[in-house]
């Protein structure tokens, strides 16, 4: 008998363009899960904001977060698995984005199962509306350092800039190309002006998360839900693939089946359709 997992990215897809999860899809999902289905989520998000923007929601597989760098029991309220990045890696993020002005890098930590932000200065209106955003809403912990170089390089996960392509970019050739990260670069579904480039290990991605819970929870089937480029590798990994009509053109080439967007309940629509 086939173990079914269903597992959705958010912004986008289970998120409806106010960045929310419907009633209606809050009502779908959890009267599958109490019937034993299995449902996760997994995004480039981390875990205070994934804890408020689905409070009311059954998670009841752990959660796949930035981008396959951890999985998270949200029952339990803990890190079961990370990915963290080689300290020479560390030392070489910091060497050449370190003082920059024309961007704000942030830097990723764990320890003792908490999480903490850090960066050198919040000049840019971008990343002020970030740090702002997550400080008010999910009580995200920002540390201010005078220079990367202070930072202590081990329990470091994840690195992210966000700003204008043409200021990205140039950081993103120079950051390329080491064999022990995992470069993801895509523009933001909100502000079409700003792209991200989130890097972690080599070992992290959500794909890698999808082959963590299928190989330790007994999985034997995945159905996967995206909208973005960062979802293609976790369309690859899984059994069976579904594109939003609102997804990217790419990302609807590659899925099993297009299904209602993120503002029409698609993803849970789905899963009841894919359970009866």
């Amino acid at each position: 008998m086939n173990k079914r997992l269903f597992i959705t990215d958010l912004d986008g897809t289970l998120l409806n363009s106010n960045c929310e999860v419907s009633e209606n899809t809050k009502k779908i999902i959890n009267s599958l899960t109490q019937k034993g289905v299995c449902f996760s989520v997994a995004t480039a998000r981390t875990i205070m904001s994934v804890r408020h923007i689905l409070d009311g929601l059954d998670i009841s597989v752990p959660a796949v977060l930035m981008t396959g760098v951890c999985l998270y029991d949200m029952k339990k309220e803990e890190y079961i698995h990370c990915h963290y990045i080689n300290e020479d890696s560390v030392r070489r993020f910091c060497d050449i984005v370190g003082g920059a002005k024309d961007i704000s890098p942030y830097i990723y930590t764990i320890r003792d199962n908490e999480l903490t932000v850090y960066c050198e200065q919040m000049d840019t209106p971008e990343a002020r509306a970030f740090a702002e955003e997550r400080r008010q809403k999910y009580g995200k912990r920002f540390v201010m350092l005078k220079s990367f170089g202070d930072l202590d390089p081990s329990n470091t996960l994840y690195f992210v800039i966000m700003a204008k392509k043409e200021l990205v970019d140039p950081y993103y050739q120079r950051l390329k190309g080491d064999p022990e990260l995992y470069y993801s670069y895509y523009r933001d579904i909100y502000d079409k002006s700003i792209y991200y480039l989130e890097i972690c290990s080599k070992d992290a991605s959500k794909a890698g998360g999808i082959r963590y819970l299928r190989e330790n929870y007994g999985f034997t089937q995945i159905h996967c839900f995206g909208d973005n480029n960062n979802d293609i590798p976790m369309f690859r990994e899984s059994d069976y693939s579904y594109a939003v009509a609102n997804a990217l053109p790419e990302v609807r080439e590659m899925a099993s089946e297009v299904i209602a967007s993120n503002d029409e309940d698609g993803v849970a629509l789905k899963i009841k359709e894919l359970c009866q």
